[in-house]
């Protein structure tokens, strides 16, 4: 295998720019800030990728997850139109991406048909592996240079730490995606770390147009296995690009909006590409020379500094001599 997989945040302008650098047309993710099922039919979603800590030492079981059923069936049968794709996760920092492509490659336009335009890479992705079972499936992602260039080219810069390199242990906190969607109008969970893709209600009773709310109850029941102090969830939602329907409707300001919501995305993944550790060098240099060539030079920057921090110094020794001596009486 090589190269590695680099952590990337949970943000709708990461993952809306990530799917569109791998091809894929007119969709784009949205944040929510409450599990509210109107707010989210509003966007009509295609599916959830939902980010929550991972609970340490929970194990996978094979036998009975803890809310819905393994569905085992859904990723053996050979009927193409019934088949689920389901990729088991075999690298760490991948679970993002393989969540939000857990979506679309079981949404993907057979002949000009179907939900969503994967484009054409993703498309001979989903054939090649179409027969594979789900731990080759995560292996041939694991080892798509494609898709992981993609995927780092997102990736936050640090000049400091090697996201290659460094492995979680157990005092870190440790964050994991999932999605949710309606495949065959049934509501699945697609977790890379589980054995199966996990259905929520009988086969068929969850058809695309009451996904949000039959997701909801779902999501609200896993938030309820945390303390109630745990907030640190996030949860996007895969929908067609609002752009679209602007102009469908024929609604300038929302579009002029969602132009501009696009244009402060670029900005804010350009700057989580850049590393500034060069330009605060340079400043840091810029503001050592300017202070050199001032009246008296970097002898009086040296005393002026000293100066300030006796001055410093004293000023805590007469505040502790005052708490001192209130201390006594």
């Amino acid at each position: 295998m090589s190269g590695g997989w680099n952590t990337i945040e949970s943000d709708a302008g990461v993952f809306t720019f990530l799917i569109e650098s791998l091809g894929v047309s007119k969709v784009q993710f949205e944040e929510l800030i409450s599990l509210d099922p109107e707010a989210l039919q509003q966007l009509n979603p295609i599916g959830v990728i939902f980010l929550f800590k991972y609970p340490a030492g929970e194990k996978p079981s094979r036998d009975k997850p803890l809310d819905g059923d393994f569905d085992f069936a859904a990723v053996e049968t050979q009927d193409a139109d019934k088949n689920v794709w389901f990729a088991a996760q075999t690298i760490q920092n991948a679970c993002g991406t393989q969540a939000l492509l857990s979506v679309l490659l079981n949404k993907t336009q057979q002949d000009g048909e179907g939900e969503v335009d994967v484009g054409p890479n993703l498309k001979e992705f989903k054939d090649f592996t179409s027969a594979f079972p789900a731990d080759l499936r995560g292996e041939a992602l694991s080892n798509s240079d494609l898709i992981r260039d993609v995927h780092n080219s997102f990736a936050r810069s640090s000049p400091f730490v090697s996201d290659e390199s460094r492995l979680a242990t157990d005092d870190d906190d440790v964050y994991h995606f999932i999605a949710y969607t309606s495949i065959n109008s049934t509501l699945y969970e697609l977790d890379g770390l589980q054995p199966a893709p996990i259905r929520h209600g009988d086969a068929g009773a969850c058809p695309p147009e009451i996904f949000a709310d039959a997701v909801v109850p779902v999501l609200q029941r896993r938030i309820e296995r945390y303390p109630a102090t745990e907030i640190r969830f996030n949860l996007l939602a895969m929908c067609e690009d609002l752009r679209v329907k602007a102009r469908e409707v024929g609604d300038e300001e929302m579009l002029f909006r969602e132009e501009q919501k696009r244009r402060d995305w670029r900005w804010e993944n350009a700057l989580r590409r850049h590393n500034f550790v060069g330009f605060i060098g340079e400043v840091m240099k810029g503001v050592a020379r300017r202070k050199m060539e001032e009246e008296g030079g970097f002898q009086k920057w040296v005393e002026e500094g000293k100066a300030s921090t006796q001055k410093r110094m004293e000023e805590r020794k007469k505040r502790g001599q005052a708490g001192d001596e209130m201390d006594i009486s």
